[in-house]
């Protein structure tokens, strides 16, 4: 007969990583939600964490206070430390994370007062999944890491396990195995197929392929906000440019009445592009693009009194532009007559209107 083996040590993971939390659906009766942790969580959880960390963004700098029961959280309670977390690690059973030991926290681990971590996580750092009469969260970001004997989210590994506990384990999870070959394996064949694994492969490699997945869609957001940035700078710089285009090719087309150019702009602020632009002036304003198309270098010096030619062009230009003015007050009483008519319309039918008089 065996003796009873008596003041047995608890051992930590060989690895030195502990499971904080395990995948699966955890319901939080006190708060009313399901806690809903799967590969997408756990990648959010641990990029944020160590990104955070490494920048020295934690509420402690580098690492993360691990208490007892949430006590930290408590202003009438204590907030020792029982160890920091530095740093965590995503696996296909849940996110692992490597920890600083106090000598209070080693003390109460090693002699298995405590056996299990709880988690924290703010409410503004989880996605609303179901916002029904029990809502559904997934956890994005850690925000506080407590020992306990209490924990909520069910399934974790111990923090220590007992010499021969881990034995004890393996013999079970073998027996259970045995058990499932005789009844037969039971597979996601089509998920399996559809992540290019084959139809045989093993939950763990399932589990493995769809943790890579959604660690590439947590680093595409991340790319995203900078790209949506640049994308709004470059309208707006286009929009500027935009502009000061419209005014470039008013002022070349001699347009200088400020009425007509605060109802003109909109219009060829609304045309997709310069050629476009150009030609409803040329059509509207046909006088004035001839003048533009004889432009020469602008020069400041005046060394000749104007000619009669001069003269006589001034005038013409001054006829235009009462012309141009008198085509816009018509085209503005017709769109208030016909909401529905765009302003390039109502200039169409203005201009023809004023030159069949």
């Amino acid at each position: 007969m065996n003796a009873t083996i008596l003041n047995r040590e608890f051992q930590h993971p060989a690895d030195g990583w502990y499971q904080i939390e395990p995948l699966g659906r955890h319901p939080n009766a006190e708060a009313h939600v399901i806690q809903v942790i799967d590969g997408e969580a756990c990648a959010a959880i641990v990029n944020r964490f160590n990104a955070d960390a490494a920048a020295g963004l934690l509420r402690h700098g580098s690492e993360l206070l691990v208490d007892h029961e949430h006590f930290s959280a408590d202003p009438d309670q204590e907030s020792r430390a029982y160890g920091w977390l530095t740093r965590l690690q995503n696996r296909a059973d849940g996110v692992y994370g490597q920890i600083r030991w106090t000598k209070t926290g080693k003390e109460a681990v090693d002699g298995g007062d405590y056996r299990f971590f709880s988690t924290e996580y703010d409410p503004k750092d989880c996605k609303v999944l179901n916002d029904g009469k029990v809502r559904e969260l997934r956890p994005l970001r850690l925000d506080g890491l407590s020992l306990t004997n209490m924990n909520n989210n069910r399934g974790q590994k111990p923090i220590t396990n007992r010499a021969g506990d881990e034995q004890f384990r393996r013999g079970v999870a073998a027996g259970a195995d045995n058990e499932q070959t005789k009844k037969g394996p039971k597979r996601m064949k089509s998920v399996a197929t559809k992540l290019g694994l084959s139809a045989d492969a093993s939950e763990e490699a399932v589990l493995a392929e769809v943790t890579k997945i959604t660690n590439r869609a947590t680093e595409a957001e991340a790319k995203v906000l900078p790209l949506t940035q640049r994308v709004t700078a470059l309208e707006s710089e286009n929009a500027t440019l935009a502009s000061e285009q419209i005014e470039s090719d008013l002022a070349g087309h001699g347009i200088k009445d400020e009425k007509i150019i605060n109802r003109v702009k909109p219009v060829l602020a609304a045309m997709k592009n310069r050629t476009e632009r150009q030609a409803f002036l040329n059509e509207c304003f046909p006088k004035a693009a001839v003048a533009a198309k004889g432009q020469t270098k602008l020069n400041n010096r005046d060394t000749k009194p104007p000619t009669a030619g001069a003269t006589e062009d001034a005038s013409k230009g001054r006829e235009e532009q009462a012309k141009a003015t008198k085509i816009m007050n018509r085209a503005n009483e017709l769109q208030k007559q016909m909401p529905k008519m765009t302003l390039a319309t109502a200039v169409t039918m203005a201009k023809a209107e004023i030159e069949a008089e």
